[in-house]
């Protein structure tokens, strides 16, 4: 089954090519000429993130490296990449549908002439010159390596200077164009001096606190998300990882909270949906136990919360999505699961004597459960010891592959259980339990981990992570206590 996250990037990207075409068709005329090239195929394409593109046309180059992109509907604007053989590209900005441009592959950059482009002309101009720059500072670097040369050092510290007055002028002179806006938002926050004495260890684990709560407060400053633009761009990707990876504390809570102040900013249309999109899909299967609770609130809020924003097949698709993980969130009870053991006597796991409980779901034909099993064994050898119960539901309602499972693998320790129940009237079997929709089994298998109330505390462990998870916790508690 295909994680919901990959659908709704399928449908993301879908909707998002159908607004684009309902634009107003006034197309675009590109030509460009790339010395270094003949006789193959070049494309351009807008960022969506940075390790994604799509593609929006493709040119054939002739005998003498011209080539034309050419359509009958507009572009949608922001940042593109003009891709070339052997893995060759540069980006340029679309805005003005019609210029031309000349370069080099000696040097794409340096060698680049743009006729009828405001944007690009402003956008290269302040590459050829940060170029210049580097190349310059790499040259006094390298001579500073040689010993110390206070000569060498005041150039370093004179062209650095140099540099930051020429950015701060390019950015003051350009901040109306969507190319300042660009560099803009490729830059950090600066962060001002820290304004008392440094003088003891506590004094410097307040300047760390100051410049972390800083340099956080003024992450967003420098990137417009009230533009459109920006979302074909790399820079907006690379700043949500960069902001809920390491600035955001990973509880549901934190990131909940987080999600709305990023989203107050991001009122441009394509911008919010992107920024919803990107965090609900980081949270729907977490790499940090417990932080899905974030994905329901994303979900709720902006999904289900605002449906204008998406189709009726992605609200419909939240909802149902909501509908199963809300009851199983770290913290609820565990929902209840109508189970029979190898007696046909029912498994009642509220009433399961155990200081934590293990649920595992499994089907007994799954290659991964079968890897699994062995390990199961080995280590209810020591949770038994620590007043921990594992209870093994099959999801398989065959009776002779059940048993020979738990033949198979040793496993008649433990609690068996299958969802098989035979009615006292007219004796039938009747199934009560929906392991996909009430338990979230869409592969297995599925591992919970119940404290003594049967709530939920761990759920998706690798069978490995459990027991060492229960001893964490077990000392968490009795830390707790004291």
């Amino acid at each position: 089954m295909k994680r919901l996250s990959q659908i709704l990037l399928l449908l993301f990207i879908t909707t998002f090519s159908e607004q684009l075409l309902a634009q107003k068709t006034e197309g675009f005329s590109i030509k460009g000429k790339v010395k270094g090239i003949k006789d193959t195929t070049v494309f351009l394409a807008h960022y969506f993130g940075y390790n994604q593109q799509v593609i929006k046309d493709t040119a054939e180059v002739d005998a003498n490296g011209n080539f034309h992109f050419k359509g009958i509907k507009t572009l949608p604007e922001g940042l593109y990449l003009v891709s070339l053989p052997k893995g060759k590209y540069f980006d340029m900005i679309i805005g003005n549908q019609e210029f031309s441009f000349e370069t080099d592959t000696i040097n794409l950059i340096r060698k680049m002439k743009i006729v009828g482009s405001k944007e690009n002309e402003a956008f290269f101009k302040f590459q050829q010159e940060m170029s210049d720059r580097f190349d310059e500072m790499k040259a006094l670097e390298a001579e500073a390596k040689k010993g110390k040369n206070p000569a060498v050092e005041a150039k370093i510290k004179k062209v650095q200077a140099a540099t930051s007055q020429f950015q701060q002028e390019w950015l003051k002179n350009n901040a109306t164009l969507f190319a300042g806006k660009l560099i803009k938002s490729s830059q950090e926050p600066e962060i001002p001096a820290y304004p008392k004495p440094v003088l003891t260890k506590a004094d410097t684990a307040a300047m760390y606190q100051y410049q972390f709560q800083y340099y956080k407060a003024h992450f967003w400053d420098n990137i417009d998300l009230k533009d459109d633009r920006m979302m074909r761009t790399p820079f907006l990707q690379k700043k949500l990882e960069r902001y809920f990876d390491d600035l955001t504390v990973q509880t549901s809570d934190s990131i909940s909270k987080e999600a709305d102040f990023v989203l107050a900013r991001a009122t441009a249309r394509d911008v919010r949906r992107y920024v919803i999109y990107k965090i609900s899909s980081q949270y729907e299967t977490p790499k940090i136990l417990g932080t899905d609770g974030a994905f329901v609130h994303m979900a709720e809020k902006y999904y289900i919360g605002e449906p204008v924003l998406w189709d009726t097949s992605t609200v419909r698709r939240m909802k149902e999505r909501v509908a199963i993980l809300k009851p199983l969130l770290i913290g609820k009870r565990f929902p209840d699961m109508y189970l029979t053991d190898t007696l046909g006597k029912e498994i009642e796991i509220p009433r399961i004597p155990a200081d934590y409980t293990v649920m595992f779901i499994y089907d007994p034909e799954c290659s991964h459960c079968r890897e699994s099993a062995p390990k199961l064994k080995q280590a209810y050898l020591s949770l038994k010891a620590k007043n921990v119960k594992v209870v093994a539901a099959s999801i398989d309602r065959t009776p002779l592959k059940w048993k020979g499972f738990i033949k198979e693998f040793k496993l008649e320790d433990i609690i068996n259980g299958i969802d098989i129940h035979k009615n006292p009237k007219t004796g039938k079997e009747e199934y009560y339990t929906d392991f996909k929709n009430t338990f979230d089994v869409y592969a297995t298998p599925v591992i919970y981990v119940l404290d003594k109330d049967k709530k939920i505390i761990a759920k998706r462990l690798p069978i490995e992570q459990v027991e060492d998870f229960i001893d964490f916790t077990r000392k968490q508690k009795m830390a707790k206590n004291k």
